[in-house]
């Protein structure tokens, strides 16, 4: 069939049927793109959702070492008030020998 047959059939003048071939054509290009387009979106999200996850954890470490340094610096003066008083028990124990 041909293409005037056609638009005779369809009651669609043939320029008519050329433009909208034409532009149906760039609408599925267009549609492919806009595909394409919400696919990558989508990965970008995961891949966004990784790295918020990534940072949260690097942030939760650092703060659990900020808390850790606070309780290192408190067994250093236990220690040290300990070994202070081991001395004093052994000058008591010296003294009374």
């Amino acid at each position: 069939m041909e293409p005037q047959d056609i638009s005779t059939a369809a009651n669609v003048h043939p320029v008519e049927l050329c433009v909208y071939s034409v532009l149906s054509n760039n609408l599925d290009g267009i549609y492919q793109s806009v595909n394409e387009l919400r696919e990558s979106q989508a990965l970008l999200v995961v891949k966004l959702r990784q790295i918020r996850a990534s940072l949260k954890e690097e942030h939760d470490f650092y703060t659990e070492s900020e808390g850790l340094r606070d309780e290192c610096n408190r067994l250093k003066e236990l220690k040290e008030r300990t070994d202070a008083l081991v001395e004093k028990y052994k000058a008591l124990l010296n003294a009374c020998l």
